[in-house]
């Protein structure tokens, strides 16, 4: 059974002075096995930050079904979703300040999630110390986030994302602020901490590169799962040509195949014994006849 499973996921915000509906998530379908790395990649628009947010338990889902565990997300009251984010999951966003609080020591900071459980200033401080050891920064722990590099800042934030031991960590963007050199270490710590902790662990990123370090992307486009696939398999974007297929017999095609086909428009299907073959086809230019003048 996977550890995360989504069914048939939506997600519609209104404006409350136009009363206009925009739907974000449009029936996303999904399947994380506990303990996997995987990075959720689409551009701007697409969705992937709004979904990051339902499963962190900061906003609600508009229909559809989220199961993380044992626990349902969706059926959760306000105070249930409360105790999740405390107790259940870390997050790591791209804005340092919204990681780690500036007028104190990165150890202090990491000490607060502990905090907020009541576990005993001994134990926190042995566990932030060992969190920051991980992440190499042992010999900067008394340093506020002020004082330290943009990596370092981000692998503080990722220490104490872990404080509390949650059993999902999710990170919106954590290299979208540094250089590709700076945002590699990162990523190796991402990879060192998920495979010595068994967390569970969700990346969004809009840079190909930055997902192929993580197990499997999985793409979104408009609201709704384009296309998935193991990195190891992937060389480019295009590469990704597998797709998920929902209870009511939708696909959503990568979006460089629908770039080439006529929307609106029918598809033929056919049963083949390879498989499922789609097909489509193309409009004949019409042969134009010389006018004579």
């Amino acid at each position: 059974m996977s550890f995360i499973e989504i069914r048939d996921l939506m997600k519609i915000y209104q404006t409350k002075e136009t009363n206009v509906r925009v739907p974000a998530l449009r029936g996303i379908e999904l399947d994380v096995n506990e303990g996997e790395f995987i990075s959720i990649i689409g551009p701007s628009g697409s969705g992937k930050t709004t979904l990051l947010l339902v499963l962190a338990g900061m906003t609600t889902p508009s229909a559809g079904q989220i199961r993380i565990g044992d626990v349902r997300l969706d059926q959760f009251s306000e105070e249930d979703r409360s105790m999740y984010r405390r107790h259940k999951v870390g997050t790591l966003w791209q804005i340092p300040n919204r990681n780690l609080i500036w007028e104190i020591s990165i150890l202090e900071n990491v000490e607060i999630p502990m905090r907020l459980l009541g576990i005993p200033r001994e134990e926190r401080v042995k566990r932030a110390h060992e969190l920051l050891s991980e992440v190499s920064l042992d010999h900067r722990i008394h340093h506020k986030p002020s004082q330290l590099s943009g990596g370092e800042v981000q692998r503080a934030g990722l220490a104490c994302a872990l404080a509390h031991q949650p059993y999902l960590l999710l990170a919106d963007e954590p290299t979208g602020e540094l250089d590709s050199k700076t945002a590699g270490e990162l990523l190796r710590y991402f990879q060192h901490l998920n495979e010595t902790h068994g967390i569970t662990a969700i990346m969004v990123t809009h840079d190909f590169d930055v997902a192929k370090s993580t197990d499997k992307l999985i793409q979104i486009v408009d609201g709704r799962i384009s296309g998935f696939s193991r990195t190891q398999d992937l060389k480019t974007i295009r590469d990704v040509h597998k797709v998920y297929l929902d209870s009511y017999g939708n696909i959503q095609l990568p979006r460089y195949l629908l770039e080439t086909l006529e929307v609106q428009k029918e598809v033929l299907v056919e049963e083949k014994d390879e498989g499922i073959l789609l097909s489509q086809e193309k409009e004949k230019p019409k042969k134009t006849k010389n006018k004579k003048t």
